[in-house]
């Protein structure tokens, strides 16, 4: 199936302004195709999974067909039936992941998705659209299937909470095993959810025998949308993380107090306060829905003298000292 996605954006000029301006619309085309279950009609009530595939460098330009030659387009063509939802975009030259995110958003909002399963796989330019879109927006998804791809290694940390399932052809000389070693060597000491498959006689087609196992689908349907959920810790282990920090990002500086309040542990900076929830001993969070963390750091005699805060970027808030 054919479809095609507007993202719109409004240019409303004022009324007059040296002369009398009319109000334009400037809009972005993204075809994908779109697979939808059989039973998707029989209850307008029922949300279902979405997969997201993303193809190959061969696969680029203008003409959907192309598509199909590979991974869930390429199976659902030949008739086989999946308990999910399936869009495959087609990129014209490579992925724009601030794209995708936008057409991604758009068909959840206009389709009967289950938002905390929301699936992410692609191979070779597929599978670093696939690492990179993740990275960008780990919020979005439940898990990902990375396929002889290549991420930011720096930014691995990222997908600290994310399922991932990586795929790769031992003989692969297009893009070597080693760019999808780097990223689950430098996932595994922090996400202890990460599988990862070689296959010792392949070259740089591994997609053909990692789509064909139904067991990626069964686990990538396993997998929901992590939050964090709250755990107790006693008065004993909050008390070693009250005191005074320096708190700097950008052109933002402030003085940070974390304290406890009616046996919680509170952070104030600058004219706001808030609730720090434990995740684990020595990591926080604020909301169970935003992946930013606060982690107390001890120094070599046990004792805290920083904060590192998980965000967008990873920033160190030193304790100042008494």
């Amino acid at each position: 199936m054919k479809n095609a996605i507007y993202i719109l954006f409004c240019f409303i000029g004022l009324q007059y302004l040296m002369a009398q301006q009319t109000n334009e619309k400037f809009i972005i085309e993204e075809q994908y195709l779109k697979y939808l279950p059989e039973q998707y009609e029989d209850d307008l009530e029922k949300k279902w999974p979405l997969l997201i595939f993303l193809h190959g460098s061969g696969e680029r330009g203008v003409d959907l067909e192309k598509v199909k030659v590979h991974g869930p387009p390429m199976l659902v063509d030949k008739g086989k039936q999946f308990p999910f939802i399936i869009i495959s975009p087609q990129a014209k030259i490579a992925w724009d992941e601030d794209l995708l995110y936008q057409m991604i958003t758009d068909f959840i909002a206009k389709n009967r998705v289950d938002r905390d399963r929301v699936y992410l796989t692609g191979l070779s330019l597929g599978g670093h659209g696939t690492w990179n879109l993740a990275q960008k927006h780990p919020e979005m998804f439940a898990a990902i299937a990375p396929i002889c791809g290549w991420g930011n290694v720096k930014e691995a940390w990222k997908l600290r909470h994310m399922p991932v399932w990586c795929f790769h052809g031992e003989l692969d000389q297009v893009v070597p095993l080693s760019d999808s070693s780097n990223m689950i060597n430098a996932l595994k000491p922090i996400n202890p959810n990460v599988k990862f498959t070689i296959y010792p006689e392949t070259y740089h087609d591994s997609w053909r025998q990692a789509y064909n196992d139904p067991q990626l689908y069964e686990w990538l349907l396993k997998q929901k949308k992590y939050t964090h959920k709250a755990i107790e810790l006693p008065l004993k282990t909050l008390k070693q993380y009250v005191g005074n920090y320096n708190f700097e990002m950008g052109n933002f500086k402030a003085k940070s107090v974390v304290s406890i309040e009616n046996e919680k542990l509170v952070m104030e900076i600058g004219q706001k306060t808030f609730s720090l929830i434990a995740l684990s001993e020595d990591t926080f969070f604020i909301n169970e829905n935003q992946l930013s963390e606060y982690k107390f750091v001890k120094n070599k005699n046990g004792i805290v003298d920083k904060i590192l805060l998980y965000s967008n970027e990873i920033i160190t808030i030193p304790k100042i000292k008494d």
